[in-house]
């Protein structure tokens, strides 16, 4: 009698980051993304402005402002907190994502026209 042995796969391909129970939907990544467009649209125009001599109308973002890594780290942070809330969301109450993502994508565009209203003398002359 000859023993037969079956591989499953390689232990890497069976290696997940998110528990099982845990299903990810494409609108996330999209949206993260999305977002990341927008947090880098925001960090630039930002620090244009205060290159021009404007300010941070922001007084909790103020400080940080100053030094670009320290802005950058906080939009990620940011960014990584409002994936991790919304796929927990997702995971609660299937559908919920798209909501919230709405209201912060609609947030930070208004945030965009404004420092483009804010520029906008600046690039006119």
């Amino acid at each position: 009698m000859a023993a037969q042995v079956q591989q499953a796969g390689t232990p890497a391909a069976n290696f997940t980051l998110l528990p099982g129970t845990v299903h990810f939907d494409r609108r996330i990544a999209d949206f993260a993304l999305i977002l990341a467009a927008l947090f880098t649209l925001d960090i630039i125009t930002t620090h244009v402005i205060l290159w021009l001599g404007g300010i941070e109308l922001n007084p909790y973002m103020a400080g940080i402002v100053t030094a670009p890594l320290a802005h950058a780290g906080v939009k990620m942070a940011t960014l990584l907190l409002i994936v991790t809330v919304s796929i927990i969301a997702e995971t609660n109450v299937k559908g919920s994502t798209i909501g919230f993502y709405a209201v912060i994508i609609i947030l930070y565009l208004l945030i965009l026209v404004n420092n483009t209203i804010a520029l906008v003398p600046h690039i006119a002359g």
